[in-house]
């Protein structure tokens, strides 16, 4: 019946090591890295499973921190994007995870022998571990490692105490269940482990929430900011109209003289001088929302300041079905994201072009040019390395499923494109 024992291992480590996968962030592209893993990984495994065979369970438990915990270690240090805390604390929390359920299993099977309820839990087990860690720990786990950059250290270091202390305390000096009398307190360990780990991701969660509520709080700054230069804009606008319409009367007398004296080239220079007045008078509007029209003017007329080439043709519904100032944060970061990317290339293959349409249906598109590099996750939603970007892209996400729209996020040959249709 060691049979059973022996696949339950093997079990064991293949899905420890593809929880691991899913939850560590490598700085190579996915396949890749899982060419790497499963080229060192898979006879790192076969290796410790022979080991697990001569030594027997206990001999192995001793020597496992060595043979399997530490070059596991190296490796996926030697791929990871983050070598801080952030990848130690990874690697901890999914080994003691796993650790815990061998554990828990041995000691029942100690009072259960014949490795049928060891076999059976830690079939079970393990998916279902996986699974919540897939589907509903990773993507929330990863925002969180990409947003909150301090603090890890700390974390990183409780991940570790656990893992000696459950480890030093399952096999050192003898196993746990030559010493019953230590059964409550390695239970209390086990217990205590989890709890822990569960107010490490609260407290994160909690950074997290802290660090978007600052970011939305500058959004907002600058957007009152961009209405405030707007309303100025107008204000000055409106003082030079009214100052021309106050001489309007006495320059008509002035043409009517140079009519009847027939002065014509007087009269061209004059009217040609009274055009460009005018002009000065005029303020570029895109819409009529002062909010949207406001966040435009000023992130647009950044784009031109520095030399890229813009286009636009905006035409907005008359009432719109979503939140204007929630609307105008997705047009002001994606187009943000379309200088961020227009500036790392030279000053002539620069351009931005803005399309909001709203029949046959409401909807925008923003493209703009791009060195061609462009990194997207499963969902489709691109993704970067660089510090303090991404968080805009995820806001237009969240913005698009809040309100069930259809969002497309394309990069093609010499342009990238979102698309957002209502």
């Amino acid at each position: 019946m060691t049979v059973l024992r022996d696949i339950s291992v093997m079990w064991s480590l293949i899905h420890t090591l593809v929880m691991f996968m899913f939850l560590f962030d490598s700085r190579y592209p996915k396949k890749k890295t899982i060419n790497l893993t499963l080229g060192a990984m898979l006879p790192l495994i076969m290796l410790n499973f022979i080991l697990f065979l001569v030594c027997g369970s206990e001999g192995y438990m001793q020597r496992m921190l060595v043979t399997l915990s530490l070059p596991s270690l190296i490796f996926f240090f030697i791929l990871a994007k983050h070598r801080d805390g952030r990848f130690f604390f990874t690697f901890c929390i999914i080994d003691t995870l796993a650790l815990e359920i061998i554990y828990i299993t041995n000691i029942i099977d100690h009072y259960i022998p014949g490795y049928w309820f060891m076999f059976s839990v830690r079939l079970l087990a393990y998916p279902l571990l996986e699974w919540l860690v897939i589907k509903k720990f990773r993507s929330i786990y990863q925002d969180i490692q990409n947003q909150v950059k301090k603090g890890w250290g700390i974390f990183a270091l409780t991940g570790l105490m656990f893992y000696v202390a459950i480890t030093l305390a399952m096999s050192y000096p003898t196993a746990i269940t030559e010493r019953p009398q230590y059964l409550p307190v390695f239970v209390i360990l086990l217990i205590l482990m989890p709890v822990s780990y569960i107010h490490i991701f609260t407290t994160l969660r909690h950074q997290q929430n802290v660090y978007r509520a600052k970011e939305q709080e500058n959004i907002l700054r600058v957007q009152v900011s961009d209405i405030k230069s707007r309303i100025e804009e107008f204000s000055v606008a409106n003082d030079k109209f009214s100052k021309e319409r106050h001489d309007f009367r006495h320059k008509l007398q002035t043409i009517s003289r140079l009519v009847e004296t027939k002065q014509y080239d007087e009269l061209l220079a004059m009217t040609g001088k009274y055009g460009e007045l005018l002009d000065e008078t005029k303020v570029k509007r895109y819409c009529e929302n002062a909010v949207l029209d406001a966040v435009f003017s000023s992130y647009l007329a950044r784009a031109e300041n520095i030399g890229i080439k813009v286009t636009t043709s905006i035409r907005f519904p008359e009432e719109l079905t979503v939140n204007d100032i929630e609307l105008a944060t997705v047009f002001a970061n994606a187009i943000e994201n379309a200088i961020h990317a227009c500036e790392k290339l030279d000053a002539q293959k620069r351009w931005i072009d803005v399309k909001v349409i709203f029949k046959p249906k409401f909807m925008f598109q923003i493209a703009n040019s791009y060195d061609g590099n462009a990194k997207f996750d499963k969902n489709g939603i691109p993704v970067t390395g660089e510090a303090g970007h991404g968080f805009g892209t995820r806001s237009i996400v969240a913005f698009c499923e809040k309100y069930n729209s259809y969002y497309n996020f394309e990069a093609k040959e010499d342009s990238f494109v979102l698309q957002i249709d209502f």
